[in-house]
């Protein structure tokens, strides 16, 4: 009987302790997660667990307000963005802006190479999902304005949204990124790559404060 109720108890504590981890790491937790990715696998420090661990309780708006200073414009849908343009200059410093936030944002998905093997983009795949290479033609036949469309509203519940994550301008520099030459892009993918992480976030700061 005494061996009975302790394999039960442990049982019952083995349960609480994954309950717990799952309450803890669920997603949109105010205190743990931006709740803006089904799955935290970013690279900047902001979405470290033990980052977030000694952040404060996040306080949420009340319901049904609105910001009056800072937010977004949400993008249009893919459909009504066809024929949109991007309203920035695009120049090589617009293309290492694309490939910093796409090594931040995007490459463990689609991968360091834009080839769609990212570590995670290849575990996707046993689930049937590919995150598509950028010289595929489900990619090159995107216009700018449906790129900035998918990178601002995200695609097939999988890719996450980027227009609360990244600024208008952040998002159109991907955009450049996706839409260049292939050597283009894949020079200016090997720039970033080469850099470490400090030397990464330092210089996507630069860029940003060059913007204005």
């Amino acid at each position: 009987m005494h061996r009975m109720w302790s394999r039960k108890g442990a049982l019952a504590a083995a349960f609480v302790l994954l309950a717990l981890t799952l309450a803890a790491c669920k997603p949109g937790d105010p205190g743990r997660s931006t709740g803006a990715y089904p799955i935290d696998i970013f690279q900047e420090m902001h979405y470290n667990q033990s980052y977030k661990a000694g952040e404060p309780p996040r306080l949420l708006p009340p319901e049904g307000s609105v910001p009056i200073t800072g937010g977004y414009i949400p993008a249009v849908s893919k459909a009504e963005s066809a024929d949109l343009t991007s309203p920035y200059p695009v120049d090589g410093r617009t293309l290492a802006r694309g490939a910093l936030l796409y090594r931040q944002n995007c490459s463990m998905c689609h991968g360091l190479a834009a080839a769609g093997d990212g570590l995670v983009g290849v575990k996707l795949q046993d689930y049937g999902i590919n995150p598509p290479a950028f010289d595929s033609v489900r990619i090159r036949d995107l216009t700018p304005g449906e790129a900035y469309s998918s990178v601002s509203r995200g695609f097939g519940g999988f890719m996450p949204r980027f227009e609360a994550l990244l600024n208008e301008e952040d998002r159109w520099a991907l955009v450049a990124l996706i839409d260049a030459a292939a050597a283009e892009r894949a020079a200016a993918l090997d720039a970033i790559n080469s850099l470490d992480e400090p030397e990464r976030t330092l210089r996507l700061l630069e860029l940003r404060d060059a913007s204005g």
